[in-house]
């Protein structure tokens, strides 16, 4: 456990022992105020101050840590690897939650067992009563799309994500990835990007959703064939919002050192109805997957066919925009595998590339090692 960590409520560096700290240490299922190391609880079952390092020692009792700016529990297994904090954003219906839903469940069924590496899904009980109730259910139980996240402050998902030792001497990796959601309209002006979307510039890496059915010569292309949603803000505008913010607030003047994952979603949408070049690369699942590492043709193949796409129907502004960060790059992923009829599934879920962003998170962040062939 580090000295130092960064909490996910309130955003702010903090020193582990200056939080406040409850101990559930009993005899036989009841509680006892006085533990048998002789350190007295108060009737809430808070540690007194000057006996915080002797109990955070202790191996009797599970320990609750709370940050000390607001009254929040911080997960234990925040504090037992390097957090990776990962801002969600995304204009409205531009598949973010359904996004989310699917990138945590192919965590878990297909990225645990190419990676050698497990996800804490109970680290949290907030984190996982949120996902199972709001995420998970509507999609995977009810086989609805899940409804679009509402407006305001939402609570950041905590999932640590453990990788297997390499080596005999070498101590095993823990990414405790945070996930940030937050609505759409969180981002349509830039007093709303500063209250409720705190966390973007303390962000390990940002993953910005992009609707493809949002840019206007496929819009037209597309009219009459399928149902389209309502226009929403510009993309090239949402990223402007964010740039200025992280600017503001950590007073950047030169490149922003925070990895970019500009993320085109609903690519079933352009290969049904032939948009998407029949040798596109991304008509098929990633070698990353497939090899169990990041597989840098593979990545710099499908960067490539995303940025012809954009080039062809959208133009230069947003790379533009892009250049601004050290490290950036496009992808193109599908949530379900197929066009929803509305709000229903229209057949089994069958994502690809949903965790190539965070694959190339984790690689940049060297958590994963990548092939150059």
């Amino acid at each position: 456990m580090g000295s130092k960590f960064r909490c996910p409520y309130c955003f702010l560096e903090h020193e582990i022992k200056e939080c406040g700290l409850k101990c559930s240490y009993n005899v036989r299922g009841t509680a006892v105020k006085i533990c048998k190391n002789g350190v007295e609880k108060d009737d809430d079952g808070w540690i007194p101050h000057n006996s915080k390092g002797k109990c955070m020692k202790c191996q009797d009792a599970t320990k609750h840590y709370y940050c000390d700016t607001i009254d929040k529990e911080i997960p234990s297994g925040f504090l037992m690897g390097e957090s990776l904090s990962i801002a969600m954003l995304g204009a409205k219906a531009s598949g973010k939650s359904n996004y989310i839903a699917v990138l945590i469940n192919e965590i878990r069924e297909k990225m645990t067992s190419s990676f050698d590496c497990t996800l804490d899904i109970s680290c949290s009980e907030e984190s996982k009563k949120y996902y199972d109730d709001y995420y998970y259910s509507p999609l995977f139980k009810q086989g609805y799309v899940v409804e679009a996240t509402d407006g305001g402050e939402i609570p950041p998902l905590i999932f640590p994500l453990r990788f297997a030792k390499k080596g005999f001497f070498s101590s095993p990796k823990v990414a405790t990835l945070t996930f940030y959601d937050t609505a759409g309209e969180n981002l349509e002006s830039n007093e709303n990007v500063e209250i409720y979307n705190r966390y973007i510039p303390n962000a390990d890496g940002i993953i910005l959703l992009l609707d493809p059915l949002q840019v206007p010569a496929i819009r037209k292309k597309l009219q009459g064939k399928m149902d389209l949603p309502p226009e929403n803000k510009d993309a090239a505008e949402i990223l402007n919002r964010v740039i200025q913010n992280i600017r503001n607030v950590k007073n950047i003047k030169g490149m922003i050192d925070i990895p970019l994952a500009l993320v085109f979603t609903k690519i079933d949408a352009l290969e049904k109805f032939d948009i998407l070049p029949e040798y596109s690369p991304l008509r098929d699942e990633s070698e990353h997957l497939r090899r169990g590492i990041f597989v840098i043709p593979d990545f710099e193949n499908t960067n490539a066919a995303m940025q012809d796409i954009l080039e062809n129907w959208l133009g230069g502004e947003l790379e533009q925009m892009a250049k601004q960060f050290s490290k950036y790059s496009f992808f193109g992923i599908t949530s379900f595998g197929n066009v929803p009829n509305g709000t229903k599934l229209s057949s089994d879920i069958a994502p690809r590339r949903v965790l190539d962003p965070l694959l190339w998170l984790l690689a940049e962040k060297k958590y994963i090692d990548k092939a150059k062939k």
